[in-house]
């Protein structure tokens, strides 16, 4: 099978769900094997949340990749990889771009993007790493009750090449992530530059309530750590800690 082959589907429901299913029946995918389309019908964002999408508005494409020698542990690296890809390519477009952590695109304080990724594990290492972008192109208008969302073309005024936009983010995350392969300590300090709110004293909630912190860093694997103002260090997993935005 060509390597990185993108493929074009009008209408699915899911294009994770797409290539999770296509491995389940024994389908051989390259690594960046491509998916993307005009409208999910069941579009799922992280725990199940719903991803708003007008129909041919949105960039919505799933990747694949078999990082067969690495570690569950160290699988971090790759939604660093994704995520950089994202904001690299949007930055270079607008500016004032970051990761919310752990891999949410931001302009200014508004979500743009977000990502999902899903592994099949064997033997202590990732054998399919599936990973699902949604990026608001060219919708203008947003009827969810999502609090914060911003499009491409909110923020230019323009129309944008959304097979362009795809190119250029994959490029990007092609690099990346052998980037990562090779050396993520470097990988790992740019992820850092781009973070949302970092070293901002800001407003958060976890388990205890609401509290006042600035993020101080977030370990290689993926642990976020808050420090409150009385010098204490909260140290969060995913979805243990919400932003107050």
């Amino acid at each position: 099978m060509e390597q990185g082959l993108i493929t074009f589907i009008d209408e699915c429901t899911s294009t994770n769900r797409l290539l999770l299913d296509g491995i389940e029946r024994g389908e051989s995918y390259a690594d960046f094997h491509t998916i993307y389309t005009s409208f999910q019908s069941c579009g799922y964002g992280q725990v199940g949340n719903h991803w708003e999408s007008e129909k041919g508005k949105n960039l919505l494409f799933s990747t694949v990749v078999h990082p067969v020698t690495v570690k569950a542990s160290e699988q971090f690296f790759i939604s660093e990889a994704i995520a950089l890809a994202v904001a690299e390519t949007l930055d270079a477009e607008m500016g004032s771009v970051s990761v919310k952590w752990p891999n949410d695109i931001y302009w200014k304080e508004k979500k743009i993007a977000g990502i999902l990724i899903e592994n099949n594990l064997s033997g202590g290492g990732i054998k399919d790493c599936v990973i699902g972008v949604g990026l608001n192109v060219n919708q203008k208008v947003f009827r969810s009750d999502a609090p914060n969302p911003v499009s491409m073309l909110n923020i230019t005024g323009a129309e944008h090449n959304i097979r362009r936009v795809l190119g250029t983010i994959l490029e990007n995350f092609r690099r990346n992530f052998y980037d990562g392969l090779t050396g993520r300590a470097t990988l790992h300090a740019r992820y850092m530059e781009r973070l949302f709110r970092f070293g901002v004293q800001a407003t958060y909630h976890d388990a205890t309530g609401v509290f006042s912190g600035r993020i101080t860093s977030v370990e290689p694997d993926g642990h976020l750590h808050i420090t409150s103002p009385d010098g204490r260090d909260r140290r969060y997993a995913f979805k243990e800690v919400q932003y107050i935005l």
